[in-house]
């Protein structure tokens, strides 16, 4: 794909499909703070506002990626391209995965300036803990055709955790505000592994 074709992609999608749904993930920043304590934490109480609450940013970011073609003659329009439908989308995922990492960056340096014992494996949890909760909403809207769906797919199995904690295992969101952590590899081999599902199910179901 041609860098120049690339960035008009980019820049269209990012105008037009993205903006407001980067500013509910936003939204959801501002909250945080105000739901969750932030200052002076130590490791296990400081994991709960990034694993609990902002991880739902990745479901705001992620969710939407197959949202413009719900219009089917806008996935006509698309299709008629020379470049690949699924090509966009993957451009799509890719900034989206850009933000998700910057927004929780960037919260993270905000608790470690409120002088709460952060590091790079909140960074690392929180990002993955969002990714897989992402990627829950992505599998349902790619397979059904409906971002309602994979919303719902994704809290659904959100609320989940504050139930099954000793079912979900290595599933389990919130495992580092449960001061271990562990999982979190498996959440991301998990989630890697939805996102290369649904765009081979979208490859061969819809060309």
């Amino acid at each position: 794909m041609e860098s120049e074709f690339l960035a008009k992609i980019v820049k269209i999608n990012l105008r037009h499909n993205f903006l407001q749904h980067l500013l509910a993930a936003i939204g959801i920043v501002i909250l945080t703070p105000v739901i969750f304590e932030t200052s002076s934490l130590d490791g296990k109480l400081a994991a709960q506002p990034l694993e609990m609450f902002l991880c739902l940013s990745g479901a705001i970011l992620f969710t939407p990626i197959f949202l413009p073609e719900q219009d089917e003659n806008i996935r006509d329009l698309i299709r008629s391209k020379r470049t690949n439908y699924l090509a966009v989308c993957a451009v799509r995922f890719a900034y989206s995965a850009v933000v998700l990492a910057a927004i929780i960056g960037g919260f993270t340096f905000f608790m470690r300036a409120c002088e709460s014992a952060v590091g790079w494996q909140h960074f690392f949890g929180a990002f993955v803990t969002a990714l897989f909760l992402g990627a829950l909403g992505f599998l349902g809207a790619g397979i059904s055709g409906n971002v309602t769906v994979g919303y719902m797919v994704a809290m659904i199995y959100y609320i989940a955790n504050f139930t099954l904690k000793d079912k979900l295992g290595n599933f389990y969101l919130f495992s580092m505000s449960s001061g271990s952590g562990d999982g979190k590899l498996f959440l991301l081999a998990a989630a890697l592994l939805l996102v290369a599902a649904v765009f081979e199910w979208k490859r061969v179901r819809e060309g």
